[in-house]
């Protein structure tokens, strides 16, 4: 499934979908900026893997070439000193034949449009794992704040106008600024820069 109770659709051998779950010291208000940090481990992972141009969209869309590739859906749960996180990870191999194409805000694409031949399956999931192991091991010590800096490059809409939505009315307009040491989106608006933590907006570019 995907957020907001979307379906996530995968067909066999189409996809690599699959659920990690990590635990941490600390409550969950030690997690803020995890589904970012997530991000930063799927790219790293698909770079290696030898695909081009993935970007990032807050807070956990997995794009290539401004189509969604996949996705990241972050769940947690905690108490005062400890927490676990079950992260789960989305990535198109390939668009299969049947596949429904009902309008997206942004169009679907696959790891097949760039890589001929694909990566095999296995040995993609074990590059992704252990880049998430090392991206959890710094997050954990550390915090979103170790992996801004290299989450700012992989934002594909840094320094773009963009809107937010919620339940499809906009809510704010601005030029995207990236995210904070917490993991909140940076808008640049009117009346300066905003932070926006909620997750039930939308981001949309308006460029």
């Amino acid at each position: 499934r995907g957020s907001r109770g979307r379906r996530w659709e995968s067909s066999p051998g189409a996809s690599l979908t699959f659920s990690l779950l990590w635990r941490f010291r600390g409550g969950v208000h030690r997690l803020a900026g995890l589904s970012l940090a997530v991000g930063v481990a799927v790219v790293r992972a698909l770079a290696a893997s030898g695909a081009p141009h993935i970007t990032l969209k807050w807070p956990n869309d997995i794009l290539l070439d401004e189509a969604k590739l996949g996705g990241i859906l972050v769940e947690l749960q905690g108490e005062e000193n400890r927490s676990l996180a079950v992260m789960g990870i989305g990535i198109n191999l390939a668009l299969p034949p049947d596949f429904e194409r009902t309008p997206f805000h942004l169009p679907p694409t696959a790891l097949a449009h760039v890589l001929q031949p694909l990566p095999e399956r296995h040995e993609l999931f074990a590059r992704l794992l252990s880049e998430l192991a090392r991206v959890l091991d710094t997050f954990s010590c550390d915090g979103f704040a170790a992996l801004r800096d290299e989450w700012q490059t992989y934002n594909g809409w840094q320094d773009r106008p963009v809107c937010l939505l919620r339940e499809g009315r906009v809510v704010k307009e601005g030029v995207c600024r990236g995210a904070d040491q917490d993991g909140a989106l940076l808008v640049q608006t009117a009346s300066g820069i905003e932070r926006c933590l909620s997750g039930d907006l939308s981001l949309r570019s308006r460029s």
